[in-house]
């Protein structure tokens, strides 16, 4: 997203309907809710009439499934890229809890979109299947380096399915709290959060405590490019 104001760029003809209507989904969705929301309102955000934005989507429940389709998409990618080559699972693991943080850390609108509006969508429909499918294919990441450690012993878990859980929801857990410019960078907070989900899966090698300091260090570059993501600050008033 630019530096300029999100409200100049939301009404600026000159940039890209169909980025402006997504960063108005995004900004209202994540600030009202899905249901509070309505065409209207993202329609007066962009300075376009209801019948120009279904000239761009079909609905607004299609509209939610294109931005968390697209979340998802590129979540995955960025994580298969950041694990590719990677051999030990501590170091999968050390990538997997910093790229999700500072993915939620970055994009903070958008992942509570991602992760807090699946229950709008039609259950049962395509786009719910879909969004389950491309989500279970992310977890799936997890699940497998996780029981790669178990495997070659340098991770002593109790539960797969609860640490998980437990240390996915720390690391989404960013976007509730975290601010840029706040009192911890996000490296640093990538590199705690880390430091715990070695601890939560007793990650030992060669008899040794395996710390954040033995991990590749967090790479922001990991972060997949989510362009319709407001500044939150700037953006608060105009959903309100």
């Amino acid at each position: 997203m630019s530096e300029r104001s999100v409200g100049t760029l939301l009404a600026d003809r000159s940039v890209d309907a169909d980025l402006r209507i997504r960063t108005a989904a995004v900004l209202l969705f994540a600030r009202r809710g899905y249901a509070a929301t309505g065409v209207r309102d993202i329609a007066r955000l962009v300075g376009l009439t209801n019948a120009a934005i279904y000239h761009h989507v079909s609905s607004k429940e299609e509209l939610l499934a294109d931005i968390m389709r697209a979340g998802q998409n590129r979540l995955i990618a960025s994580t298969r890229r950041g694990l590719r080559g990677v051999v030990r699972p501590e170091d999968a693991l050390a990538i997997l809890i910093s790229s999700l943080t500072a993915t939620h850390g970055l994009h903070r609108m958008v992942t509570r979109v991602m992760d807090g509006e699946l229950r709008s969508l039609t259950p049962g429909s395509a786009a719910y299947q879909e969004i389950i499918a491309l989500r279970d294919a992310y977890e799936d990441e997890w699940r497998r380096v996780l029981a790669r450690g178990v495997e070659e012993g340098v991770f002593r878990i109790g539960d797969p399915r609860l640490t998980r859980l437990g240390l996915m929801a720390m690391c989404t857990g960013t976007s509730e709290w975290y601010r840029p410019g706040g009192p911890a960078a996000l490296e640093r907070v990538c590199l705690e959060f880390v430091e715990m989900g070695l601890r939560a899966v007793r990650a030992r090698r060669d008899g040794v405590p395996v710390t954040a300091g033995d991990t590749p260090p967090p790479d922001l570059s990991l972060v997949p490019p989510l362009p319709w993501e407001p500044p939150w600050d700037e953006a608060a008033d105009l959903a309100g």
